[in-house]
This record gives structure tokens, C-alpha cells and sequence, in this order.
């Protein structure tokens, strides 16, 4: 069920932790000199925070029906797919095979793809709202725990792990970040106002931030 949280939240594409707290670079605050630098996971210190964890066991459990749903009709459009795609296959591999109909084949075979993933979307769409919510929640304190970790810690520069070539023990903030959300942010709420539309809840909480 965990993968299909993920399918759920992957659909949404949604930008959930503020940009400031996301850039592979951060400046500790003015009053400390501070000169180590680290590597730091901001997605995955929000995904392993206790606040997090909790929340999507919530989700499992309220939305249990609309996961399986979900996961029913994925498997059923797989199975739909997959002659299909071998069938285009078979043609490209038959040098007699005319351009023509291969290019319908190909032509059909993504329509049918694009329509399923509209669809899949459309069903992960009550499970990914609840999602998108949750993150966005434990997001908006994530710029403050970061700086709170890299205070701690010494630390005056933060990278992306998309930009390390090694790393050695010691040099990663993200557990510390959990640890610091843990702390801001205990638990959160799975139901989002009827209004509420994602990057609200940072836009509300940034004022207060800074």
C-alpha cells in the first residue's frame, strides 16, 4: 500500500516544501560564524519525520477503498498495455513491417497510455489531496528546522545529495532535521480545509517565520 501512497503523491506533482528551504545552499543566520558544510535530504527528512509517518498511516487507513481502487485499476490497465506494447515491438523487429501501420500502432498505443494516466490520476486524486496537505504542512516549518540543524551542528552550507560525490560519517543534516521537525512540527492533520489549495498553507505560515 506504501507504493501506492507514492503513486498517489507522485501523480499530484506538486511543489510542497518552500523554495528558500529547498535550494541546495543555505546561509545560517548573521549572528553565528559558522563554516562547516553538509549534505542535507529535505525530501526525505520531511518523509521520515514522525509527523509524516503517522499521517500516512491515517491515509492508509481512511482511504483504503480508493487505494485499492487505484491499485485494481493499474494492474487492469497494465495488463491492457502490455500485448500492445509487445505487438509494437514484434512489428519494429520485422524488417517488412510497413511504416504506416507501425505508426498507427505506436500512435494508438499512446493514446491508450495517455488515457490511462488521466484516469490514474483522477483516482489517486482523493488519496493525493490529503497527501499534498500533510506535506505541505511539515514543509512550511522545514526552512526553520534546517537552520535550526545547521545552527547546532556549525554548519554554514547545505548541498542537495544530487550534488555529492562522497560524503563521509558525520556529513549528513538530514537526520538532525528530522529531529528538529519532530520537534516544530509533532503531528499534523490529514483533512484540508474545503477551500484550501497547495502553497497556502506556507504563504500562511511565512510572515510568522520571518
Amino acid at each position: 500500500m506504501t507504493s501506492l501512497l507514492k503513486m498517489a503523491a507522485g501523480v499530484a506533482a506538486l511543489a510542497l516544501i518552500p523554495a528558500a528551504a529547498n535550494a541546495q545552499a543555505a546561509a545560517a543566520p548573521a549572528a553565528v560564524v559558522n563554516t562547516g558544510v553538509a549534505v542535507v535530504d529535505l525530501e526525505g527528512a520531511v518523509g521520515n519525520s514522525a509527523a509524516y509517518r503517522s499521517a500516512m498511516t491515517q491515509i492508509e487507513t481512511t482511504y483504503k477503498a480508493q487505494l485499492t481502487a487505484l491499485q485494481t485499476r493499474q494492474t487492469a490497465l497494465q495488463t491492457e498495455l502490455t500485448p500492445l506494447r509487445t505487438e509494437i515491438e514484434t512489428l519494429q523487429k520485422n524488417p517488412a513491417t510497413p511504416k504506416a501501420t507501425l505508426d498507427a500502432k505506436i500512435a494508438a498505443f499512446q493514446l491508450k497510455g495517455q488515457n490511462a494516466q488521466a484516469e490514474l490520476q483522477r483516482l489517486a486524486a482523493p488519496v493525493a489531496r490529503p497527501q499534498a496537505y500533510v506535506k505541505e504542512q511539515i514543509g512550511a516549518k522545514v526552512e526553520q528546522a534546517l537552520k535550526a540543524a545547521m545552527t547546532a551542528k556549525k554548519v554554514g552550507i547545505v548541498i542537495g545529495p544530487e550534488a555529492v560525490v562522497a560524503v563521509q560519517g558525520g556529513s549528513d543534516l538530514t537526520p538532525d532535521v528530522v529531529t528538529q521537525l519532530n520537534a516544530l512540527v509533532p503531528s499534523v492533520t490529514i483533512t484540508p480545509p474545503a477551500n484550501w489549495q497547495p502553497g497556502q498553507t506556507g504563504q500562511a505560515t511565512a510572515p510568522a517565520g520571518r
